[in-house]
């Protein structure tokens, strides 16, 4: 007999239990998720506002700045990174410990990052994290992005008021190129003292700077790391015209712009003679008085000297060197009332930038051999051989194919058939000959793209001895051997007399190197993408930066750029060079390496003439100029000789990838060479590290090998230590030496304000 159950609860009741457990399951979880809230946004809480470049330009293949304002409803604090693609069209990622952003009701952050930007039509993503959990995208519109230039473009920026008008210099075009594209000069006029960079990256691609002193608003807006930026840019190789009038002496009480001047501002004169400046131009147009700026100078060149009503006599224009940068003097605003409805204006413009970039008219025709048309590219195809690297061509697969061919052919027939009458041994033989055939090719591979990695370099130490900087500007091919995530890093040993060179102690600043063009790896390629590889990351450690996650394939290469700078202590007697007494062009003296390694094989370049130098300079030692004759240094760079009395040269030969100190060489004096009708190059993406207009200014120049690399490379594959292969290394010191022009020094004392009757 069954004995019924009866439940204690009602089925009222257990609805009632089970609605109460899912209430408090609902308030715990909206607890959790309000808890969490507190610290973490929800998406689109985070407003960015973006502004890319110098007023709206940037240019393809440099570091670009980009101003970053973050806000938002509440206080938060994260970091952001910014997402690219380098000059293969690869996707890499920036990012650095320092690119902290805190907001607050009502109060938003401002964060300064530099990115090196290879596609103009690839998305540019900002990436934000909050307590370093993903929380935002901000994809750049249009707006955002600004205009993009090409590498070679002219780009001038100027700093001042609204009538600079700097674009009234326009270039004309050129029917021997295409390359000129008949551009006209790219301007961006800064007017507000925060649209001025706060690093020297932030003129990265920028040909000339003219900076007028008619904005009272930037004269005295300007911060110290804006001051110092401008200053350390022009130091590194920039192009600064200095357009000071009356608001200069405001200026010069800086000592971040004292330091550019060669010499001391004496007064502002509100009265000068434009007829020094009328003559230069053979204007008929009547210039008023100009306000003017009087700067004593104790070196540099003068150009044109003008008067005051009182008689005082001051370098209208004029120019000097800066480091390994160079100074244009104008003193008056070129965005003055007086110049701004000038007439011949423009006139006066180009003649202040004429030496700003290569002359059109030397540029040459493209060649139809070459997949480039820029220096760079020749760089890239000489770094790119390694020794133990051998490439397969045409003819090796032609002959490789035809010895096949020819054995299971003619050869297998007389041997099977005629020889053995065996017929049916053919599908043996065809299998053995088939079987060689991807042996003799797997070894050939594996004898000719060696597994291990390797790395060619070439290093430029620049070492000025007036601003005691030292800038290493370096170039580098990584041969990947197996593929795999590759993670680079490479340190600097100190160079400086007073320091220990034995360790290797500075972390360069290490970034991926391109070339313009539209060719394999050019920036105006059309491969959107090279081999579908992931992206990896640029991250600034220090004052450097190291790269994660760089994706090689087999018997791959990928091209880099490193960078840095510190200061040397250079004794005040090592350098002891003036020019001969009558004779503006030739040296005497002497002067000492000031660094703690040898100097090989080197030359001293001054005003168009190269001195020989002892083969070894060791630390110290001082070397007296010879009494020798020196040679032209056009002659000494095309390698000129006279042979059976007539006079020959060597020409530059593109196909030749194994001189990297002639490239080296050339890239540093291209202009002294003959410039691009000589290479049928032209050197415009680095053309910051041609010297040749400081030779003209008061500067010789030691060219000479260092006997090993300044650097070191650090590098793993799939988190495994590789000790690299010895490439191609080659480390080159271009000495920057001050010479005392004793003939000009007398003048300009003569011509002095102080002496002025």
């Amino acid at each position: 007999m069954l004995r019924s159950f009866v439940c204690p609860f009602s089925l009222e009741s257990f609805l009632v239990w089970m609605a109460l457990i899912a209430a408090a399951c609902c308030l715990s979880i909206c607890g959790v998720h309000a808890q969490d809230a507190g610290t973490v946004p929800v998406k689109g809480e985070l407003s960015f506002s973006v502004r890319s470049g110098l007023a709206g330009l940037w240019k393809v293949g440099y570091p670009t700045w980009h101003r970053i304002e973050i806000q938002a409803s509440r206080e938060l604090s994260g970091t952001i990174e910014i997402q690219t693609a380098d000059g293969e069209g690869n996707g890499v990622v920036y990012s650095d410990p320092a690119w902290v952003f805190k907001t607050s009701a009502g109060k938003p952050s401002v964060v300064h990052i530099h990115a090196k930007h290879g596609r103009s039509d690839r998305p540019i993503r900002i990436v934000a994290y909050v307590d370093g959990k993903y929380t935002q995208v901000h994809d750049l519109d249009s707006q955002e992005r600004g205009r993009v230039l090409l590498a070679t473009d002219p780009w001038v920026v100027g700093v001042g008021t609204d009538r600079l008008d700097l674009d009234q210099g326009l270039m004309k075009s050129s029917a021997k190129s295409s390359a000129t594209r008949s551009q006209q000069l790219n301007v961006s006029e800064l007017t507000q003292s925060d649209q001025i960079p706060w690093s020297q990256l932030g003129y990265c691609g920028v040909d000339a700077i003219v900076f007028s002193s008619s904005n009272p608003q930037i004269n005295q807006g300007l911060s110290q790391e804006q001051r110092q930026s401008i200053r350390d840019w022009l130091a590194f190789g920039g192009q600064m015209i200095l357009t000071w009038g009356k608001g200069g002496p405001k200026l010069a009480e800086y000592p971040e712009f004292q330091e550019i001047l060669p010499g001391s501002v004496v007064e502002d004169a509100s009265v000068c003679e434009p007829g020094p400046i009328e003559s230069l131009l053979g204007s008929q147009d009547r210039l008023d008085m100009l306000e003017t700026t009087i700067l004593k100078m104790t070196s540099g060149k003068i150009e044109v000297l003008g008067v005051t009503a009182n008689r005082v006599r001051l370098p209208l224009i004029a120019r000097w060197a800066f480091g390994t940068g160079r100074v244009i003097w104008l003193a008056a605003e070129i965005d003055s009332p007086q110049l701004a409805g000038w007439e011949p204006r423009p006139s006066l413009l180009k003649y202040l930038m004429k030496d700003c970039w290569e002359k059109e008219e030397s540029q040459p025709s493209r060649s139809s051999f070459l997949a480039y048309e820029d220096f760079s590219g020749q760089l890239n195809a000489m770094l790119d051989r390694f020794p133990d690297l051998q490439l397969g061509n045409l003819g090796h697969l032609v002959l490789i194919a035809g010895v096949f061919a020819l054995l299971i052919g003619p050869l297998d027939y007389f041997f099977t058939v005629k020889y053995l009458r065996r017929p049916r041994l053919t599908w043996w033989t065809l299998l053995a000959c088939s079987l060689a055939a991807i042996s003799i090719s797997a070894i050939l591979f594996r004898a000719w793209k060696p597994r291990e990695p390797s790395i060619n370099t070439l290093e430029l130490v620049d070492v000025d001895d007036q601003t005691q900087n030292l800038q290493v500007r370096g170039f580098a091919h990584c041969y990947g051997g197996k593929s795999g995530l590759f993670d680079i890093s490479s340190f600097h040993r100190l160079l400086s007399s007073d320091a220990d060179g034995s360790a290797f102690r500075l972390v360069n600043r290490l970034d991926w190197f391109g070339q313009p063009g539209k060719g394999i790896g050019g920036f105006e390629s059309s491969v959107t993408s090279q081999l579908g590889l992931p992206d990896y990351g640029i991250r600034a450690v220090d004052q450097g930066s190291f790269i994660g996650g760089l994706g090689v394939p087999t018997a791959g290469t990928n091209a880099l750029d490193y960078t840095l700078f510190y200061k040397v202590k250079i004794p005040d007697q090592s350098n002891g060079l003036s020019t001969v007494a009558g004779k503006d062009d030739l040296l005497q003296g002497s002067f000492a390496n000031p660094l703690n390694v040898d100097l090989l094989d080197g030359v001293l370049y001054f005003s168009g003439r190269a001195y020989a130098m002892p083969g070894r300079i060791r630390p110290g030692e001082r070397v007296p100029i010879s009494t020798s004759i020196p040679k032209d240094i056009m002659r000494r760079l095309q390698r000129k000789a006279f042979v059976a009395g007539q006079e020959q040269g060597v020409a530059w030969n593109p196909s030749d990838t194994d001189n990297l100190e002639r490239l080296a060489e050339l890239m540093s004096f291209f202009r002294s060479s003959g410039g691009a009708s000589y290479t049928s190059l032209q050197h415009r993406y680095l053309s910051a590290l041609d010297c040749s207009d400081l030779l003209k200014l008061d500067r010789a120049i030691l060219f000479a090998r260092l006997p090993e690399s300044a650097s070191n490379w650090n590098l793993q594959r799939d988190g495994v230590q590789q000790n690299a292969v010895q490439g191609k290394r080659l480390a080159v010191v271009r000495l920057v030496l001050t010479v005392q022009n004793a003939n000009r020094s007398v003048s300009m004392l003569k011509d002095s304000p102080s002496n002025a009757p």
